[in-house]
């Protein structure tokens, strides 16, 4: 999964997905990825006032098929490695720099 799917899973479940109880709508920085096995993505969506909710996305089958006919290189690794030795979780300010772009 590329940034842009990370980011557009993200932003469906922000806008779709309310809290149980109140009805409000998750923030990005109370959406978070707590794993990520083959095509499904698991989240925990925090509400301010309520306990939080678990979640499973499953990704469409197309996505699966078209990423992994794609090759990793060694650039790959070496630029998702400096990627998460700078990042801080901070997936708000990640989407919001992407926007500017």
């Amino acid at each position: 999964m590329n940034h842009q799917e990370l980011y557009k899973l993200l932003v469906t479940v922000q806008k779709n997905v309310h809290c149980p109880q109140c009805g409000k709508s998750y923030g990005f920085s109370k959406i978070h990825i707590r794993g990520i096995v083959d095509t499904i993505v698991f989240l925990e969506l925090s509400c301010a006032t309520h306990m939080p909710l678990l979640a499973t996305v499953t990704l469409s089958k197309a996505n699966v098929t078209a990423e992994s006919n794609e090759k990793i290189n060694s650039d790959d690794v070496i630029d998702m490695y400096r990627f998460l030795k700078n990042f801080d979780g901070n997936f708000e300010k990640l989407f919001e720099e992407k926007k500017e772009k």
